[in-house]
């Protein structure tokens, strides 16, 4: 089969050049006990794919490494690779990570290795594609074999498509929203860099659930984009000013940001304070765009202000 790889520049990478990215022909692969065969049909891109090609993702392999975590796609026949059936399934992306609310237990100091060890050989936490816990797994190929509880049905007015740009981008915007940001009806929510995956599905997401939604973006086509999809208003966050932009678009029943949704980082917590944000909201930040780190000062604390981690990786 075909696999989009990744693979090291002959004498090794040099700082910040790209790594290579090329299809490569590979074998089939095994399927185990409890395991299916899944033809993937589409296969969606994040920015980890992008600096995982820069060598800047943590864990990765350079050897039979496929890209690639999210994938939609249909069972087969594992001899003659034809149709099970029409149902389309996503793949959970990630491994290590069952039930505990705070974080992968196979993370935890000491977790006991037999017990997270996955269907593809490796063991601990992570995330499919080019990396060590998964054996360089991924979905930027034609088959990929998985355990059978490790695919969820598909939406069904989803297409494959559709359903490819859910699993790890959604699941990021929920815990944002509401395992972290516990968003309920009524609130005010600020959703920052609304031109990207997670932004765009946490403000689904949010007005689902009854919010009113705010948002800055790179530009005034993203932030009108936005208000097309049910945004109460926004800024375009190149401007100094988009905090108090943003304050003055508040409901005067209530002139306050509840939660903010960030995937920048950086001095968030600073202007979410100067955009609304009251004593004792919550910052949910799950990206680092600005900045690889989040500035926090006693005045910060004194405000109660809660921040809060929802990377899913």
């Amino acid at each position: 089969m075909k696999a989009l790889q990744l693979e090291k520049p002959a004498g090794g990478a040099q700082r910040g050049q790209r790594h290579v990215v090329a299809v490569r022909h590979v074998p089939l692969p095994t399927v185990g006990e409890d395991m299916v065969l899944v033809k993937i049909l589409a296969a969606g891109m994040n920015r980890r794919d992008e600096w995982s090609a820069l060598g800047l993702y943590p864990g990765l392999v350079f050897e039979n490494a496929t890209l690639g975590c999210d994938g939609c796609g249909i069972l087969v026949n594992p001899t003659s690779l034809a149709p099970l059936s029409e149902q389309l399934y996503l793949l959970v992306p990630s491994r290590g990570w069952d039930a505990d609310e705070a974080g992968p237990e196979a993370a935890l100091p000491h977790a006991p290795a037999h017990l997270f060890k996955n269907e593809f050989g490796g063991q601990g936490f992570g995330i499919l594609g080019a990396t060590r816990s998964v054996c360089g797994v991924g979905t930027f190929c034609e088959y990929v074999a998985v355990h059978r509880s490790q695919l969820v049905p598909a939406p069904a007015h989803l297409s494959a498509v559709q359903s490819a740009a859910l699993p790890c981008a959604a699941v990021t915007a929920y815990r944002a929203l509401f395992t972290k940001g516990r968003v309920a009806a009524g609130q005010n929510v600020l959703i920052t860099g609304i031109g990207g995956g997670v932004a765009i599905q946490a403000l689904q997401m949010a007005l689902a659930a009854g919010a009113t939604v705010l948002v800055t973006g790179g530009s005034s086509a993203k932030v009108e984009r936005a208000r097309a999809m049910g945004a109460h208003g926004g800024a375009v966050y190149k401007d100094a000013c988009w905090p108090d932009q943003v304050r003055a678009l508040l409901p005067p029943s209530r002139p306050w940001i509840d939660v903010v949704i960030d995937s920048a980082g950086g001095n968030i917590v600073a202007q979410a304070l100067q955009a609304g944000l009251r004593d004792g909201g919550k910052v949910v930040v799950f990206g680092m765009t600005a900045a690889p780190s989040v500035s926090l000062t006693m005045r910060d604390v004194l405000k109660n202000v809660d921040l809060q981690v929802a990377a899913k990786s």
